[in-house]
């Protein structure tokens, strides 16, 4: 289920380790990374050397996400299930101080672990960080992929800065893309908001936000205020909704200082 950012496979993602590796003595903090729709592990290559060695960066792999009727080994069909599995995985690991960054459809998936870790009396993470999501109470968008086809699709994520244009010239590549796109999407609509019984998470919450995201409102992303009674607060960064990858030097200064202050 984990990589370290330091050792994803050179020829894929797909071959995960089966744990979390042993710590890294030099760093203070773990940071589990939460990918976004149609992404992988892949998403957080390099981050270890951008933060440093006081943070052990650890890129979450997810279980394979598809419809019960595609006998896909492992694969969960809902966002209550992923979160179940993940949660599930995660939980041995958290028993040290850690924090959590989702980027898009990772940030509603780490919400959901961080929830239920929290409900179940363990340790919460030191701080949760959100980038390029709407709060999870705020109405989801709809999925823009219903209707168009695969190139259509590939054309839409590449647009918004999810995937490298190579893929244009790999279709069987592209395919494999598309689809994940495309169950991400499908899990992500499955997602419901509690009515009651839903505490605020017990730890500082940083919303982080592309100036030109075309996904994500203002409004919709400062809605995450209501999900902490710690410390809150909000950064619009230059970009779109994947601002992380066209500013890196801004956004791992920006990640950077909120993770620092954890540590100290």
């Amino acid at each position: 289920m984990f990589h370290t950012a330091a050792n994803i496979p050179a020829s894929t993602a797909a071959g995960t380790a089966k744990s979390v590796p042993a710590k890294n003595e030099a760093a203070r903090l773990r940071l589990f990374c939460f990918h976004h729709a149609g992404g992988s592990a892949w998403s957080f290559s390099g981050w270890g050397q951008w933060l440093g060695r006081g943070v052990e960066v650890v890129p979450v792999s997810m279980p394979p996400r598809s419809v019960p009727a595609a006998g896909v080994p492992g694969a969960v069909s809902t966002m209550d299930a992923l979160v179940r599995e993940v949660t599930r995985q995660l939980t041995p690991f958290l028993d040290e101080p850690y924090a959590f960054y989702g980027h898009s459809m990772g940030a509603l998936v780490s919400y959901g672990v961080a929830q239920r870790h929290v409900a179940a009396g363990r340790r919460p993470p030191a701080c949760f960080v959100a980038g390029a999501h709407r709060a999870p109470h705020v109405q989801a968008a709809p999925d823009l992929t219903v209707g168009l086809s695969d190139r259509a699709s590939l054309e839409l994520l590449l647009g918004l800065g999810g995937a490298g244009r190579l893929l244009r010239e790999n279709p069987a590549r592209m395919k494999v893309v598309v689809e994940r796109l495309r169950e991400d999407l499908r899990v992500c609509g499955t997602y419901r908001h509690p009515q009651a019984g839903h505490r605020p998470l017990p730890c500082p919450v940083h919303v982080l936000l592309g100036s030109h995201d075309p996904l994500v409102p203002v409004a919709d992303a400062e809605a995450w205020r209501s999900h902490t009674s710690a410390h809150f607060s909000f950064r619009s960064l230059p970009g779109g909704h994947f601002f992380n990858r066209e500013h890196k030097d801004l956004f791992f200064a920006e990640l950077g200082s909120i993770l620092g202050a954890v540590e100290k």
